[in-house]
């Protein structure tokens, strides 16, 4: 594209005077691109210009673009711009052009050139061009969305602010988990894309990455406040990738003992790396509060002597213990019930207490 002055790039900043002209979802029908659903003032799409910036054709419809504003954001990259820059880029025209092309001026651009840029960028297209239909990517196996995770662990990193949430989240006892903890469980803060602002822990089983959780670290007020067009019913406190199927997997399993004495399960990630962290390092933790036909298997494959229930110390920790200890029926006496305290939870705990609670 053309280098323009400051001034005609201040003009196409703000394309508000522009969009009462603009017939979006017309405009993104004739790009071809695939538009999923409109949302109030925001139409959401497969990001026309993903492969631009990233080489690969995007996975989801997590383009969105504001019918009033013309603003659009990519938050599978968490990248913003605008209507005008976004068809710039995608048919190498001026903006005065592409204006025309917007508000519906036949001819006003050469449709063939974005035809010719997807072939080239291995961009999905929704009807075949002059080179013909495209060969679609194999699927991969296991969850989606973690060939960025994997990335990610490789240049892993914590900010100071992210770990203190971490281990002593609003209104919450601290879990006073270690760096040292942290860094061995290979735990990082991601900080672009729609996982952003959140603490991400990583789920190996038999040396391979399965999935991962993603937790907030802004608190709902602040999520809110920086995503103004969702409401509290769209707020997560963590988040998984697609497909992940947690009632396959144990997190810790390839850390354990075959046979040992006692094998112990809790429920969520920050547990088992509470309890590794004090010296107990036979613990899963089974990703919700029911045990599945899966995950009981994983534990008959670690064939232990007995096995601790160390859930909350509430009453839906209490209905997990007795859910989970059906499951387990087979090792009836084996079983240690462990009563946590009232209102706290393992990873709240030390060392000292974790001993008190696995005497039968």
């Amino acid at each position: 594209m053309q280098r323009l002055g400051v001034k005609e790039r201040l003009k196409y900043k703000d394309i508000s005077w522009l969009m009462p002209s603009v017939d979006v979802e017309d405009v993104l029908r004739r790009l071809n691109v695939q538009v999923t659903e409109v949302r109030g003032d925001e139409v959401w799409a497969f990001c026309p210009d993903h492969h631009l910036f990233t080489g690969r054709e995007p996975s989801h419809a997590k383009w969105s673009v504001n019918i009033k504003t013309g603003q659009t954001n990519c938050f599978t990259e968490g990248r913003g711009s605008n209507l005008v820059w976004t068809v710039c880029r995608l048919l190498d025209e001026p903006p005065d052009k592409v204006v025309q092309f917007l508000t519906g001026i036949e001819g006003a651009v050469d449709i063939a050139k974005l035809e010719l840029k997807r072939d080239l960028h291995l961009y999905r297209k929704l009807a075949p061009s002059v080179f013909g239909e495209m060969k679609q990517p194999e699927e991969k196996p296991g969850a989606k969305g973690l060939s960025s995770i994997q990335h990610d662990i490789s240049n892993r990193f914590m900010s100071e602010r992210a770990y203190q949430f971490f281990i002593h989240p609003p209104e919450k006892k601290p879990t006073n988990i270690r760096r040292e903890t942290v860094d061995h469980f290979m735990v990082f803060e991601r900080t672009w894309g729609s996982w952003s602002n959140r603490v991400v822990i990583p789920f190996f089983m038999r040396g391979e990455l399965v999935g991962c959780s993603a937790i907030d670290v802004l608190g709902i007020t602040d999520w809110l406040k920086r995503h103004p067009s969702k409401t509290a019913d769209h707020y997560k406190k963590t988040l998984y990738p697609l497909d992940f199927q947690a009632g396959e997997c144990l997190f810790g399993f390839d850390e354990c003992e075959k046979r040992a004495d006692v094998l112990i399960l809790v429920e969520g990630p920050r547990e088992r790396m509470k309890l590794w962290q004090e010296g107990f390092p036979n613990t899963v933790a089974i990703l919700g509060s029911y045990l599945s036909d899966a995950q009981y298997d994983l534990i008959a494959e670690l064939s232990p002597k007995n096995v601790a229930l160390m859930f909350d110390g509430d009453m839906a920790g209490r209905t997990t213990t007795d859910k989970v200890a059906e499951v387990l029926r087979v090792y009836r006496d084996r079983i240690i019930r462990c009563s946590t305290p009232l209102g706290r939870d393992p990873k709240n705990l030390e060392a000292a207490d974790f001993q008190r609670l696995l005497r039968k």
